[in-house]
């Protein structure tokens, strides 16, 4: 029985088998998180990118108003309403999200998207309107369509 408490020889295979699963798990565990936060930093990439895309073509669509506007009323026209659909998906990286636009001053304008209020997923798009306002608003991408129209008497676009 005292041979039996004295023996160390399975101790070394015990205690290696042990610290070798033990470095396994916790290796294993590190490359799991290493790889969910590159999936999430892409997923934010995704965002901004596609943000950028759809901010590019509605600030197109804000320049082609103005022209048609000021074709309109420099021939001697009158504009009576301009509505232009405003084409958005409902999820971008399967994530809902806001667009603001904003009017900070007559040359200053700026649409900022955002999902879920996180910085890293922010995009600010400037664009530049002479002689037509653009009333401040947000729009969510949950809420379906939307659209803008000019409004004649105010000279002004408003996002819907």
């Amino acid at each position: 029985m005292k041979q039996i408490f004295h023996d160390n020889r399975a101790v070394a295979t015990s205690v290696g088998f042990i610290l070798t699963f033990s470095i396994t798990v916790i290796t294993f565990l590190l490359v799991m998180n290493a790889s969910y936060n590159m999936m999430e930093q892409s997923e934010q990439t995704v965002m901004r990118e596609e943000f950028e895309i759809h901010g590019s073509n509605i600030a197109l669509q804000l320049t082609e108003m103005e022209s048609l506007v000021n074709i309109t009323t420099n021939a001697g026209g009158e504009v009576g309403e301009i509505r232009y659909e405003i084409l958005l998906p409902l999820k971008v990286a399967n994530e809902y999200y806001y667009v603001e636009f904003v009017e900070f001053s007559d040359n200053d304008k700026e649409m900022i998207f955002e999902s879920h209020g996180r910085d890293e997923t922010r995009v600010k798009i400037p664009f530049e309107l002479r002689n037509v306002n653009i009333k401040n608003t947000t729009i969510n991408s949950a809420s379906g369509e939307h659209f803008m129209l000019y409004n004649n008497t105010a000279k002004i676009i408003e996002i819907h």
